[in-house]
């Protein structure tokens, strides 16, 4: 119950990352100031959807391989990704169904036979957890370039990459520039989607366009208002730096100031009353709004004022 989103922008040069802090449990759900769901890790920056506790399991495994990698490029990451996801999800699995049994997932998939499990059995749990993981509601958002990028190498890719994580699998999002994921990702993909976010837009626009995402998906049940949002720089010494920084509240707040004031999606004075006329024509009678009632006297107020100053002939 979160939302995560990252954007490319600057010509694949900057990533801006931002997700919300609020964590929900089966009773109630707070909201610290900065959360546990924006992680960083060798250049790449992780945010995490999801039960907090599934979530959180899935980074630590998949930073653990990352840590003990050769390199932290693209093709490495994707691989440990996979590694990870491959790891957790059976975990999750058997601690519902298998641990009555003192198994994990490798002993129950040599458990059938005359000395475990009738096929019976075995073939009425193995439904039973194919079904139960699509439960598993823990979605990853993966960003960075890698040390080779980074460092400009023979093998230099100018894309910044995006991936997902999660029961599907481990998809690429590098081609379309951008992504979002958690329970508010419908709202933000459809706010990227209507401002046509391009991978070359400027860091400025991008920043716009990522933080106004996530203040549409606030309205989505389970995001909270809290923000972290972080801009994550190509250029950096590589390794296990973490290059960029955070905005802080106060910068955020100015932000969400500017998009309440001029531009969240509102219908504007103009586009009301020419609804209003249009309705007109097709009915005898509507509810309007207060405003447009107000507007309208004032302007009869205006027009007569006008007629009576008008100099007879």
């Amino acid at each position: 119950m979160t939302v995560c989103i990252s954007a490319v922008a600057e010509q694949d040069e900057v990533i801006v990352s931002c997700v919300d802090t609020r964590i929900s449990t089966g009773v109630t759900s707070f909201e610290p100031l900065l959360g546990s769901k924006l992680a960083g890790l060798r250049g790449w920056t992780i945010l995490g959807s999801g039960t907090t506790c599934y979530s959180e399991s899935l980074v630590d495994t998949f930073s653990a391989l990352l840590n003990e990698a050769e390199n932290n490029d693209p093709p490495i990451v994707q691989r440990l990704l996979e590694t990870a996801l491959r790891a957790e999800m059976p975990k999750y699995i058997a601690a519902r169904y298998l641990t009555p049994y003192g198994m994990d997932m490798p002993a129950f998939l040599n458990s059938r036979g005359p000395s475990g499990f009738t096929d019976e059995r075995w073939n009425e749990l193995s439904r039973l957890m194919l079904d139960f993981s699509d439960s598993y509601d823990v979605e990853l958002l993966v960003s960075g370039w890698g040390q080779t990028q980074e460092e400009g190498g023979a093998t230099y890719s100018p894309r910044a990459c995006l991936y997902s994580v999660s029961r599907d699998g481990v998809t690429p999002h590098s081609d379309d520039g951008f992504y979002a994921c958690g329970s508010g990702k419908e709202a933000a993909h459809s706010v990227l989607s209507f401002f046509n976010h391009e991978r070359h837009m400027t860091l400025a626009e991008a920043i716009y366009n990522v933080a106004t995402a996530k203040f549409m998906a606030e309205r989505t049940a389970g995001v909270g208002k809290n923000t972290v949002l972080r801009v994550a720089t190509r250029l950096g010494e590589g390794g296990k730096r973490l290059t960029g920084y955070y905005l802080q509240s106060n910068e955020l707040n100015e932000i969400r100031e500017l998009w309440e004031k001029d531009g969240a999606p509102r219908m504007r004075d103009g586009a009301e009353d020419t609804i209003v006329s249009i309705i007109a024509r097709h009915q005898k009678s509507q509810h309007v709004s207060i405003n447009h009632m107000v507007r309208n006297v004032n302007k009869a107020i205006k027009q007569s004022v006008s007629e009576k100053s008008e100099p007879e002939p």
